[in-house]
């Protein structure tokens, strides 16, 4: 029972994934209840036997090795760490502590975090009291805000760090208040928590000759990794920094195309240039990209 968080995936034979592998480095966590799995906050139904785990659609081995549970579907084998111990292993995650108007406060991260006690996602939550005419289709596409979540369970010293449009802006703080019922804070210490949004633009909606070049290259990139086409990947991809689009580093597909590139540079044999690109991506903290810098950027 509880929450579990991928720390490796194998192959069943017992070497390392190939480091083109898209799982060599993910975010997964699992969250153990009765009769129910929850995978990155996704709720499946299920029926847990003494070493399968049956969902509607498939079926799952599992077994434990010391502190390890141990998760094989198909010819993959999924690692997971409880909390406590992935901390351990990995101190990057352990809580950070910042200052918020001279009070000491944890920063949350994708470990360490408050329990939402809602059948929908915090994000969903927020999502569904937002209107569809708070949003803008202008070129603004990021949005950021920071919150205080007491020990006590409180929601206090909300701040929009990058506005959007007034209209969101409003219904953003309207909606984080309606969620405070439904969050819990185990760690008895105040935490930050900061939310972010990038609010992509339809095709349709591309303007600029940068912008309409952007998702060319995204695209085509893509394409060429997912053939194994290493050097038209590297080709296509490196073309990225000459690119001038505004809110470009918070775009989800520029972070993950950065993470295709450094692969493609692994591949190679070009680690210099792959750790890089990596580095472009995130931090050792980014689960995109943590594996490929603890074991190639050393």
């Amino acid at each position: 029972m509880g929450e579990w968080f991928l720390d490796r995936v194998y192959p069943s034979t017992g070497k390392s994934l190939e480091i083109n592998n898209r799982k060599y480095s993910i975010f997964l966590s699992y969250n153990i209840k009765p009769n129910e799995l929850i995978i990155n906050n996704q709720k499946f139904e299920a029926v847990f036997l003494k070493d399968k785990i049956k969902l509607k659609d498939r079926e799952l081995t599992y077994w434990y090795d010391e502190n390890y549970l141990l998760v094989q579907e198909g010819n993959e084998i999924y690692t997971f760490l409880k909390k406590n111990d992935f901390t351990k292993k990995n101190p990057e995650f352990n809580p950070q502590i910042n200052f918020v108007k001279n009070d000491t406060v944890i920063v949350a991260n994708q470990i360490i975090k408050p329990v939402f006690n809602n059948e929908k996602t915090f994000d969903r939550f927020v999502t569904n009291h937002i209107s569809d005419s708070s949003y803008n289709s202008g070129d603004d596409l990021y949005f950021k805000a920071e919150f205080v979540l007491t020990r006590d369970n409180n929601i206090t010293q909300i701040k929009i760090i990058d506005p959007y449009t007034p209209q969101y802006q409003s219904e953003f703080v309207q909606a984080l208040k309606k969620s405070e019922q439904y969050f819990e804070n185990p760690y008895r210490k105040d935490m930050l928590i900061t939310v972010e949004k990038f609010f992509p633009k339809w095709i349709g909606d591309l303007k600029t000759k940068e912008e309409k070049e952007l998702y060319s290259i995204l695209s085509t990139g893509n394409k060429y990794f997912y053939k194994n086409n290493f050097e038209k990947t590297i080709e296509t991809l490196s073309k990225l920094d000459g690119i001038k689009v505004r809110d470009i580093e918070f775009n989800p597909l520029v972070h993950e195309a950065y993470v295709l590139l450094g692969i493609s540079y692994l591949v190679l044999g070009q680690n210099d240039n792959a750790c890089t690109s990596f580095n472009k991506a995130g931090s050792i903290t980014d689960f995109g990209v943590r594996n490929y810098l603890k074991d190639f950027c050393k």
